[in-house]
């Protein structure tokens, strides 16, 4: 966009409750020979729909108010209720067939966006958990929003620049794909509006189950701005497990025709080791204090849950992933098939479910864990292996600062010593033969959940994938939104991957 001449005024543009743009035009004298000026602003759309990752989306009971997992206050603190629960109470509340999607969780500035598209509530902002993504969700839809600054620039004779072009000619060092933005294509971009959505999920439910709700959700947003759309295609950004969802309808559900492209954030590609150790010794921090900090209150939720049981490591992960080091033996495992080695053995004591955990009826919860394990987790595994959109981008952690599970140690340890103050008994130990076992991690570079090998997608044919020092929940973190290049290596990421598929479009919907 140019400077105003001295005589030109320029009229700011609004949109309307259908979110058409129109001008307000200014009262002036003839002699004054004002000429008003009307730059032309985005009007078709390209809707961006977010996909949480596990635990990412709030949950209430089903047709009740009541919340089961929310994380609105300052840290997540308000999940400290789960402290006090048994873990009874946390097998009833934690449950896919007693839960549902909570769409009143807090959400940042709700109207802020204008009259443009929908609000952000209406957006389904409040599906997802605000600790992890209320303040990623906001500075996404600003950067993809900021068509004002712009405007701004012309009416004020200012120069500020969006990030969209802070990144022009900018390398973020793709270890694959490295293509910086072009003038061109950023200025392009600028012709299409992209409001941000949620798609929050029930991540308790099986992802096939997930990507049906996808599917219907999609239709619905594109119908939403029916008439307005760039193409009949959206854009999917997802999170950890979120990237498994949106692939199972891309790939399995014929849905690849709906999606104009998807980026990838830390998706657990291949599974992780990390899924095992979370069933075999509970979780750590405020996610340990709501679904367990052991394995006796872990893993009665776990096993009736396909969700995360479908984070596990697939055949494609590889053998040995699992080392029991007995001092004078050492066993890997598993040798061929995880499955059968390590999900279902129902003798060994490392095997990853302890059925004697598993409350109430023993003998029907193993039936039913078996049968989940058998059709569900495998058939999802082992089917969405290989497959992904063709114009997928990723970023996933490769830092030694997050230290992952690639691999699992068993480590025999002499028999822990009575210390007065510490519990004798401790989540990562188990007792067999007489010996005590302590299982460790490898350590090894990742985001601190997903392990490189785990992260790092082997398509041949993706479009971009960038290795990067993030965490794992922390994936979507801003950086320094303060200073001008303050936007995390993530985010620009995304920010450009946008961008380039936006380039794509050819023709109006």
């Amino acid at each position: 966009m140019t400077l105003a001449a001295e005589n030109e005024i320029v009229s700011r543009p609004e949109y309307d409750e259908n979110g058409r743009v129109y001008y307000s035009l200014p009262n002036g004298r003839a002699e004054d020979n004002l000429v008003v000026a009307c730059p032309k602003v985005a009007e078709k759309v390209i809707p961006v729909i977010f996909l949480p990752g596990v635990m990412g989306t709030n949950l209430k009971k089903i047709k009740s108010p009541e919340k089961v997992w929310h994380a609105d206050m300052f840290q997540g603190s308000d999940a400290l209720a789960w402290l006090y629960k048994s873990k009874e109470q946390r097998k009833a509340l934690l449950d896919s067939l007693t839960t549902e999607v909570d769409l009143t969780g807090k959400v940042l500035y709700d109207d802020l966006d204008g009259r443009g598209f929908p609000s952000r509530v209406a957006r389904g902002w409040g599906s997802a958990l605000y600790k992890s993504y209320g303040e990623p969700l906001h500075v996404l839809q600003c950067m993809l929003n900021d068509g004002h600054i712009l405007i701004d620039n012309l009416i004020n004779g200012t120069s500020r620049r969006t990030p969209r072009q802070l990144l022009i000619g900018k390398n973020l060092g793709a270890e694959k794909g490295e293509d910086a933005l072009t003038e061109s294509e950023v200025r392009r971009s600028y012709d299409y509006l992209f409001p941000v959505h949620v798609f929050g999920y029930n991540w308790l439910q099986s992802n096939a189950d997930s990507a049906a709700f996808l599917e219907r959700y999609i239709s619905e947003t594109l119908g939403t701005y029916h008439g307005r759309l760039a193409t009949n295609k959206v854009i999917l950004v997802t999170h950890s497990m979120g990237g498994l969802v949106a692939r199972h309808y891309s790939e399995q559900m014929n849905g690849r025709d709906n999606i104009l492209g998807i980026v990838h954030g830390v998706m657990p590609d291949l599974g992780s080791p990390a899924a095992y150790r979370r069933m075999k010794t509970g979780e750590r921090g405020i996610v340990g204090a709501v679904i367990g900090a052991d394995a006796a209150n872990l893993m009665p939720v776990l096993a009736q849950s396909p969700g995360p049981l479908q984070l596990l490591p697939g055949k494609a992960y590889g053998p040995g992933w699992l080392k029991i080091n007995g001092g004078t033996e050492t066993a890997y495992k598993p040798e061929s098939d995880p499955y059968t080695e390590i999900y279902l053995n129902e003798s060994d004591w490392w095997r990853l479910c302890e059925k004697e955990l598993l409350l109430d009826d023993i003998k029907i919860e193993w039936s039913n864990y078996v049968n989940r394990v058998t059709y569900t987790i495998y058939d999802f595994i082992e089917k969405l292996n290989g497959k992904y959109h063709p114009n997928t981008y990723a970023f996933y952690g490769a830092s030694e600062k997050y230290p992952s599970d690639d691999h699992l140690i068993w480590q025999q340890i002499p028999a822990p010593r009575p210390v007065m103050g510490v519990p004798p008994e401790r989540p990562v130990y188990r007792h067999a033969a007489g010996n005590t076992f302590e299982l460790t991690s490898s350590g090894s570079a990742g985001d601190g959940t997903v392990p490189v090998r785990a992260g790092r997608i082997r398509f041949s044919g993706i479009r971009s994938l960038l290795a990067t020092e993030v965490d794992h929940e922390g994936a979507y973190a801003v950086g320094d939104t303060s200073a001008e290049n303050g936007l995390s290596v993530a985010m620009k990421f995304t920010l450009r991957s946008i961008v380039k598929m936006a380039g794509e479009v050819t023709s109006c919907g």
